[in-house]
This record gives C-alpha cells, structure tokens and sequence, in this order.
C-alpha cells in the first residue's frame, strides 16, 4: 500500500470542524422546534385536528428516516463535505417555504422536504466528528456537540414564540430561521475531511459494500441499541413536540410565554449534554461496559419522571415546569451517550451507514410514532388538555422497555467494542 497521510486527530482542524458542524446543528434543532412553537396558533388558523397536527410533525420526521439511509450512504461514500453542504441548503430552503404554506397538504409536502433535507445530517456529523477526536473522549465531545439540541431547541422556542406572538403570524419565524441554515452549509463545503474507507479499487457503492450491510446486525450492541433508542424517542421526542401545546391549551398562554418556558427549560439543559457525556465516560473507565450501564440506570429514572410529568399537567405550573426541566435534563444527558455507543461497535468503512439505518428505525418506529400517537391518542381522549394528559400517560411505558434494553447491552458492549480499529487517512 502506497504511504497516506493519516487524518489528523484533534487540533485546530477538528475544532473547526467541530464549531462549524455544531452551529449547523442547532439551527437544524431551532427549525424543528419553530413547529412545535408554531403548533396550536397554526392548528386554530388552518382549522386542524390534534390528529392532522401531529401527522405535520411525523411528516418531517418520516421524510427524514426513508431519505437517512440514501443520504447516510452518500455521505459515507461520496463526500460529507458537499453531502452535509447540500443537505443544509435543501431544509433551509423547505423552511423558508413553510411559511408560505396555506393548507394541511402544503404543510405535509414541506415538513416532509425539511425532513429529506436533514436525513443524513446528524449521522454523518457525528461520525466524521467520531475520527476527528480521540476514542478516549468521544462520549463528551459527542456531549459537547449534543448540547446543540437543548440550545437550538432554546433558540427555536423563545426566539419562535417571541416572534409569532409580536407579529400575530405563525409563519415568520420560518423565514428568519432559514437565512443561517444557508451560510453555514456554504461553509461546510470547504471544510477538511478524511477520505472515504474502501478496498483497494473498489466502487462507491460495489457489491461488497452492500453485502457487509448483514454484519451489522451480527453486532449485538447495535440492534439492543436500535431498540434501545426507538423506544426511549417514542416518548422523548412526542413529549419535547407536544409541551407547547399542551402549556398554551392547559394554562392559557400565548405562544411567546408557552416558547418562553420550553425554550427556558432546553436553555437551561445545555449542560446535560456534555455532562452526560463526561460521566458516561468516567464510567466507562471504572466498568468494561459502563456507557450503556449510564443509559439503563440514568432512564428509570427518566421513566419515573415522565410519569410524574403527565400526572402533573393541569396542577400547580412550578411543578409542571420542574418536571419538565428535569425530564429534558435526563433526556440530554442520555442522548450523546447513545449516540456514541454506534461508533464504538462500527467500523469506519459502515460507520455513517450504520448510524443511518439506526436513524432511519428511530424515526419510523420511534420519533414519527409516537409523535402521530400522541396526537391520535389525544383525539380518542376528547382532545384539549385533558386529551393531551392522556396521551402523554399512555406513551410512557416506552421507557421502560428502552431501559431493559440497555441493561441487556451491558453484557455485549465491551466485546463489541473492542473489535473496532478507528484508523483512517486524510482525504487530502
């Protein structure tokens, strides 16, 4: 084999790298959150059922799962630089024109090519920042680069409410929020990259490539943590979409005070993240398999939580607030970590791949589910708070189960890891 330059780990590069992805990441957050904000005034000025409205936010969530595996292929074996760059311009561009929709259907187009446009975007910032630093501190540099979610979220909700609530309009916000989207994905394209992990004269995408697909579910870590994550999102992501609504429809706020909480509350979690990640870390030195030991153990807690969160809607607000506050802090501290947990059992050449089909289950039978479930559920319930309270109740066993997952993983974790050799060469 002819010498390579290997791809430099750490260093100035990878801060770049990282600062660039991580803004791009809490824009991409910001859009999605702008919908929750923009929910309830958009459901009561378009004439919509619980059950349409949360068919809204599985369309994006949908349009992203079916184009994640694609668009995770073409990052892994085209390029993440113009892959990443291109993707950012496409939900950018479908944001803006959000605002310009009218009806249920226009709506669904859109949400749906927001979702193509993100598909592929998450997956593979996190594994080309996942050879971009040490192994030894990927879960707090996943935690540091997760803390995005809770900011952009932030981001998305006050700065969302604020501006739907000053202009009467639900529609403005999306046209601010897609101007940086598209900055930044110009910057991405210029970024430094490693190269692309094939065999010696191989094709993009070669019959091998294709045929290593089935390896991946011989992986025992990462099918426990394909359950593991659609069953924590089934509640997770339908709770963080909902919260808005069910504060305006329960407490009688505008969207700005409704915004101003939520957003208050992700703000305040911006350190959960990392946290997370750092402790998950400092576990894993202790104890051969002690990320997924974090997860299991961090999510009774999160299940215990959640429960108390939904008995709580309609009493006192502080403690629903507290709740909230203190369900989101869990939820983020336990994100970074399982999303390292796909990089240390996955070998770079399937790496972002990997992480697309993890990302495409996710989606469909996480994130969308239960996101359609909450709405549907609420609708069966009689709808308004009440129906909402339901809801919330109803889908809290998912939880649960995500945990028992986790606990099970602890007995495949370290093996599987200890297999995955992080070695690659420099693109340029």
């Amino acid at each position: 084999m002819a010498i390579q330059k290997e791809y430099k780990v750490g260093g100035r590069g990878a801060v770049f790298i990282f600062i660039t992805l991580f803004l791009l990441f809490v824009i991409n957050q910001a859009d999605r959150l702008i919908f929750s904000v923009a929910l309830e005034p958009m459901k009561k000025a378009l004439s919509l059922t619980d059950t349409q409205a949360g068919a809204l936010v599985s369309a994006f969530l949908i349009g992203m799962a079916l184009l994640t595996i694609p668009g995770s292929m073409l990052v892994e074996r085209w390029s993440r630089r113009k892959s990443l760059g291109i993707m950012a311009l496409i939900w950018s561009a479908a944001t803006y024109i959000t605002g310009l929709c009218s009806n249920f259907t226009q709506l669904f187009i859109t949400r749906f090519t927001v979702g193509i446009g993100e598909a592929g975007y998450t997956t593979g910032g996190l594994t080309w920042l996942s050879l971009s630093f040490r192994k030894e501190i990927r879960s707090r540099m996943m935690g540091f680069f997760m803390a995005g979610l809770p900011l952009g979220n932030a981001l998305g909700l006050i700065v969302g409410g604020a501006i739907i609530t000053s202009t009467q309009n639900w529609q403005s916000p999306f046209y601010i929020f897609a101007i940086p989207g598209v900055i930044l994905g110009i910057i991405v394209f210029f970024l430094p990259d490693y190269k692309t992990v094939k065999e010696e004269g191989e094709s993009s995408f070669s019959k091998a490539y294709f045929r290593e697909w089935g390896n991946l579910f011989k992986i025992k870590t990462y099918w426990l943590a394909i359950i593991g994550q659609c069953l924590f999102q089934f509640l997770a992501v339908a709770t963080v979409m909902w919260m808005s609504a069910a504060l305006m429809r329960t407490y009688a706020m505008t969207a700005a005070n409704a915004g101003l909480i939520t957003g208050l509350a992700a703000l305040g979690l911006i350190i959960a993240a990392p946290l997370g990640g750092y402790i998950a870390d400092k576990c894993q030195k202790r104890y051969k398999s002690g990320r997924p030991m974090f997860i299991a153990v961090s999510m009774v807690l999160y299940v215990i939580i959640s429960v108390a969160l939904a008995l709580a809607l309609g009493g006192p607000l502080p403690l629903f607030v507290t709740l909230v506050v203190l369900q989101w802090f869990f939820g983020a501290a336990l994100v970074p970590v399982q999303m390292s947990l796909p990089t240390d059992v996955v070998i770079p050449r399937l790496r972002t791949t990997g992480f697309g089909i993890l990302t495409f289950f996710n989606s469909i039978l996480g994130a969308s589910l239960g996101t359609f479930a909450i709405g549907a559920l609420s609708d069966m319930g009689g709808g308004g708070a009440a129906g909402l309270k339901t809801a919330f109740l109803l889908i809290c066993p998912a939880a649960l189960l995500s945990c028992i997952a986790y606990f099970i993983m602890t007995k495949y974790y370290h093996a599987d890891s200890e297999k995955v050799n992080d070695l690659v060469v420099s693109e340029r």
